[in-house]
């Protein structure tokens, strides 16, 4: 019979099928009782393995990633080919037999290394169970997240650690326990089998202000623990109530696997999970706070709880003195980050250990800014000098584009990469060795002043903007010094994007020579001082100074008709009356400013106090007193909310802002 591969009529689905026939008879039919030999030894070596990673002395020690990966991958590699080893050479002829004994060794050495790659794995699961002792869901969902925004997440802060440095969980490290109790027995019994989950967090929701935590490692306890508000001196903090204590169990489960992985890099030396939970709640909720009281009090409170949490302690100096202006003051936060900088070069290595690099590049950069505002100060006791300050700044600032330069301490991130956290701490850092005097011409500094020129970062721009502003004050030539100027205010305009430089421009020292400028007032979001400034009085100016009135005070009291009024204006009558109406406003706002027992806030923002009711419609004192009760509380919220959010530094109150509309009725 003619083959089909040989026969020109045959299909082409013959000629294949043949061809596979005689590959299989040929090739593959051979090795079929082999390779089920091989295939169910190598499977019975796996389950050894996995039985094997419940004994403790597999998990003991310390470990990293990349040495689990090479322990999991090298271990499957060396049971797959020993069992090939073993069943090939087991029994055959002659002294062939003898060379299935290191398959044998191959197997065992392979069982050994995937069993110490799967107990000591990092991957966890999460459960939260509620008042009634049943799974809760959103809980678990958010103790996931918060641990992975704590300990999986790339480095956030560029004066002082948001949460901490350590990036070393990712999302496929957790998973949440399921609620359904046929799917949560299938997952017990993957996870026994596959070995994949080797952590547990549990935690019990006891009640609002009370967690009972603890953490297993193949159904063994390593710790347990109560979380309590008032144990963490959260009760007595005013918002204290709502803190989230979820935040506690993400760092309790951290610094337990802090003690169990080489590679949990950026703690900076924090050794107790409660202070390092303060720390969190400080960086994150607190962060934006008006009013540093309670962020102190928390950061106290950790720094009490753990001297070694350096990152803790860098917040608090921060905290306490971010809007220093007085020379003292300044002069104290510059010599605790000296002290910290000694510290750290003497007792922890921070070029070299990656477990403090970033804490010391934000103490290196918090110390140059610093050393930038002290030297700034003109109110200073005499014959002091801060020229050696300055030097040890700017060699500070050249040190760490340098470092970051050079990549020392860089994790997850590919060689000649620098993340967006360490790009911005050089630009900053480049900026300030120039205002501290140091050369533009160096190559690593000319090139980083000229990226910082294009940065999308706010902090990045102010700190350029007070670099020019500072070589304009050394500037003799008036050309040069006019070009300074303008392209500082143009980088520090981009920078009022932010609130928080826009919320400190006013108070800087490095910027006081700017205040008289109009420009940097209105960048500054300067209240106006003059009611004239108003969009409605101000184009009328010119000609009421010729009429002699200088005040809506004069306006207000205008003795002629208000048909000769608009007809000198150019004015028609309705603008006219509106003119009158603003005028008396702007008077009662400025007389109410003037009594004895007047609030300053009241003083500062009267002209704004008036724009913000003329916005809402309201254009006299009169149409004021018409509104009824809910109309003028309506006012008096979209006015606060106005004022609250253009001047978000200052701390309005409704109430407050309540009661000088109020005030302005007749």
């Amino acid at each position: 019979m003619q083959s089909a591969i040989d026969n020109p009529e045959a299909t082409w689905a013959e000629r294949w099928s043949e061809s596979w026939d005689g590959f299989f008879s040929n090739w593959l039919a051979p090795l079929e009782s082999p390779g089920l030999a091989i295939l169910g030894l190598s499977l019975a070596a796996l389950v050894l393995a996995r039985l094997l990673a419940f004994v403790p002395l597999m998990w003991r020690g310390k470990t990293s990633q990349h040495a689990i990966d090479r322990l999991k991958g090298w271990g499957l590699g060396l049971i797959l080919g020993g069992s090939a080893v073993f069943v090939l050479f087991a029994g055959g002829p002659g002294v062939v037999w003898v060379l299935a004994y290191p398959g044998a060794l191959m197997m065992v050495a392979g069982m050994v290394g995937f069993s110490r790659g799967l107990a000591t794995d990092r991957k966890i699961s999460v459960e939260v169970r509620d008042e009634a002792g049943q799974p809760a869901e959103t809980r678990t969902r958010n103790v996931m997240v918060l641990l992975t925004s704590l300990a999986g997440s790339r480095p956030k802060g560029l004066y002082f650690a948001i949460g901490s440095d350590v990036a070393f969980l990712s999302d496929s490290s957790l998973s949440g326990v399921v609620p359904n109790r046929v799917l949560a027995a299938l997952q017990a019994i993957a996870t026994f089998m596959i070995g994949s989950t080797p952590w547990r967090l549990s935690v019990d929701a006891t009640n609002p202000d009370n967690l009972a935590v603890s953490m297993s490692r193949h159904g063994r306890q390593i710790d347990a623990a109560t979380i309590n508000r008032s144990d963490l001196g959260l009760a007595r903090l005013d918002g204290g109530d709502t803190v989230d204590l979820d935040k506690f169990v993400a760092a309790f489960a951290l610094m337990i696997l802090s003690t169990q992985y080489t590679d949990v890099e950026g703690l900076a030396g924090t050794g107790s999970w409660r202070s390092l939970g303060l720390h969190f709640v400080a960086s994150t909720d607190l962060r934006d706070d008006a009013s540093d009281a309670r962020a102190i009090a928390i950061l106290s409170h950790a720094v009490d709880l753990d001297p070694d949490n350096h990152p803790a302690s860098l917040m608090l100096q921060y905290r306490l003195h971010r809007y220093g202006t007085e020379f003292d003051e300044l002069r104290r936060y510059a010599d605790w980050l000296s002290v910290e900088t000694a510290h750290l070069e003497a007792e922890h290595s921070p070029t070299q250990d990656a477990d403090f690099s970033l804490h010391y590049h934000r103490v290196l950069l918090n110390y140059v800014i610093t050393v930038e505002n002290l030297v700034s100060v003109t109110d200073r006791p005499s014959g002091t000098s801060t020229s050696t300050d300055a030097i040890r700044a700017r060699e500070s600032a050249l040190e760490l584009v340098r470092l970051i330069d050079a990549g020392a301490g860089e994790r997850n991130i590919e060689p000649g990469e620098v993340s967006l956290l360490k790009r911005k701490m050089r630009l900053v850092a480049a900026t300030g060795y120039v205002a501290l005097g140091g050369s533009q011409d160096l190559l690593e500094i000319g090139s980083r002043i000229k990226e910082a020129g294009i940065s999308a970062s706010p902090w990045v721009r102010y700190d350029l903007g007070c670099m020019f502003h500072a070589q304009s004050q050394e500037q003799t030539d008036p050309t040069r010094k006019a070009e300074l100027r303008e392209l500082a205010l143009g980088h520090l305009e981009y920078a009022m994007i932010a609130p928080r430089p826009r919320s400190f421009v006013w108070k800087d020292p490095m910027l006081t020579q700017l205040h008289a400028d109009p420009r940097f007032q209105k960048l500054a979001g300067n209240p106006r001082t003059d009611f004239w400034d108003l969009n409605s009085l101000q184009p009328y100016r010119t000609q009421f100074a010729d009429l002699g009135i200088t005040s809506p005070f004069h306006l207000s009291t205008l003795v002629g008709s208000r048909s000769e009024l608009g007809d000198f204006l150019g004015a028609g009558r309705l603008q006219t009356l509106a003119l009158l109406g603003i005028s008396e406003l702007a008077n009662r706002a400025e007389v109410l400013s003037m009594l004895p027992w007047s609030e300053e806030l009241l003083s500062r923002y009267r002209v704004e106090l008036v724009s913000e009711i003329i916005a809402e419609g309201i254009l006299s004192a009169a149409e004021l007193g018409n509104l009824g009760e809910q109309e003028r509380d309506l006012l008096s919220t979209k006015v606060f909310r106005a004022l609250a959010r253009r001047y978000d530094f200052e701390e309005f109150d409704l109430l407050q802002v309540a009661g000088w509309v109020d005030a302005l009725v007749p």
